[in-house]
């Protein structure tokens, strides 16, 4: 008997959303200037904990906008070379909630040597620079859509409670 679509929890499409974020190092981010107008960016990340991490400098618009909106929109997206279909690349949007962690905060430095094992040397590189934050991305709601017709919300920052999107 076929899983009700309707019904929270899907473990295979849990891992499918924990190996494209493993997959992945960097991620695509939507966030908002002083005057409400949106900004595209990117930036690498890791994830701990069912959060989001990225270590961004304070010149970069985007840093501004998420410490002051205290929010943004993050997708992660199947590569186009590997797409079967470019109109329905895999992909993971998150409404995220934004939090700084402070340089004395207990998980400062082991996220950082996290990021630095996982994104190479450069973020040891940038450790070294004043203008460096370390923020948290702290899951609100989601998607992820796997091709047409397969679309999942999720509820928990888990990605344990997937619900498949329908037209009824």
């Amino acid at each position: 008997m076929p899983e009700n679509p309707h019904q929270p929890g899907n473990p295979e499409i849990r891992e499918e959303i924990l190996t494209l974020i493993d997959r992945l190092k960097s991620l695509q981010m939507a966030t908002l200037n002083a005057t409400g107008q949106p900004e595209a960016s990117y930036t690498p990340f890791v994830y701990q904990s069912s959060c989001f991490y990225i270590f961004v400098s304070a010149l970069a618009p985007h840093t501004r906008n998420l410490i002051e909106r205290k929010q943004c929109g993050i997708m992660l997206i199947e590569d186009e070379a590997q797409a079967r279909n470019l109109f329905a690349r895999t992909r993971l949007m998150i409404d995220a909630g934004v939090e700084s962690v402070p340089a004395d905060a207990e998980e400062y430095a082991e996220i950082l040597e996290v990021m630095e094992n996982r994104l190479g040397n450069t973020v040891g590189i940038l450790r070294s620079l004043p203008d460096f934050s370390l923020l948290r991305l702290v899951f609100r709601s989601g998607r992820f859509v796997k091709g047409f017709g397969a679309a999942y919300s999720i509820n928990d920052p888990e990605f344990r409670d997937i619900v498949q999107v329908t037209g009824k």
